[in-house]
């Protein structure tokens, strides 16, 4: 069994967070396909996830974790009874929360603590395995986060905010409308998209372009490929392998046997109101 509770984010937070959800699993044996998202930060007070990376690379590891924006498909899992909170990292939020570039920990993850200060770290934690009522543990998360944005500001919130929209506003976001509104060259843009997305405006675009068929799909918005692809791929077959490279399944499959986190995820993102448009995506 699996139980998940997602919780709207305070206002002050809701540029920089994408989810605050608690997750537990009553029995050991948890594991299901994650497609491509955005940078999390998992507290998991009971048990051990593991997370298989697309590239062969594997992380391991209980407590407090960190986890980069992933460019492809990772497997998590457990063998044993999880209990965690989880904080989806919207770009701005990874720029001014975690402060270190993004492509450094882009398809990989490492202890929170040896990004933030350890100290920190451990008392987040103890206020959090010290509480009750998930409403509680949401408590202790979000002061947490508000007491470390108050002392994080990045000079380039702007270049988030034109980016987040430059990915949802098109079904097909091309690069080099976001090159000549940013006003920036090539280079620069690039170097941006890295630090603050972990990844190029080129895998950016494939990738959210993927991710928003797919959401289209998981929600019965689109009721087969030519549906969801719309105008934004060549054909079926480029559809169906840019579809995969970014949620692990062909779209067939990815109907028939969604996984069951992804569904909840998609289905209550979409009840929480007023999150950035990147977050019905992400």
């Amino acid at each position: 069994m699996i139980s998940i509770q997602y919780f709207e984010p305070p206002v002050a937070l809701r540029l920089h967070v994408s989810s605050l959800y608690w997750f537990e699993t009553a029995a050991p044996g948890f594991t299901d396909l994650m497609r491509a998202e955005l940078g999390q930060i998992r507290l998991l007070l009971d048990g051990v996830g593991r997370t298989n990376y697309g590239s062969g690379k594997q992380w391991e590891s209980g407590g407090a974790i960190l986890q980069g924006p992933t460019t492809a498909p990772t497997h998590y899992a457990a063998d044993t009874r999880l209990r965690l909170f989880g904080v989806g990292l919207l770009p701005l939020g990874w720029a001014e929360l975690i402060g270190i570039s993004a492509d450094e920990l882009a398809d990989n993850a490492t202890d929170l603590g040896s990004v933030l200060p350890p100290a920190l770290v451990t008392s987040l934690m103890d206020a959090l395995a010290s509480e009750t009522t998930n409403n509680s543990r949401c408590r202790v998360v979000t002061d947490f986060l508000q007491t470390r944005l108050a002392a994080n500001r990045h000079a380039a919130s702007w270049f988030t905010r034109l980016t987040d929209e430059w990915l949802t506003a098109s079904p097909n976001p091309q690069v080099d409308t976001l090159v000549a509104a940013s006003g920036m060259s090539s280079r620069s843009v690039e170097r941006l998209t890295h630090r603050l997305y972990g990844a190029s405006p080129k895998l950016l675009s494939r990738k959210y372009r993927a991710l928003s068929a797919a959401v289209r799909m998981g929600l019965g918005e689109a009721q087969n490929w030519s549906d969801a692809a719309g105008d934004a791929f060549y054909d079926q077959a480029h559809f169906i392998r840019e579809f995969r490279t970014f949620t692990g399944l062909t779209p067939a499959r990815f109907q028939a046997q969604l996984a069951p986190l992804t569904l909840l995820t998609m289905t209550q993102r979409r009840q929480l109101p007023g999150l950035p448009s990147l977050v019905r995506i992400a």
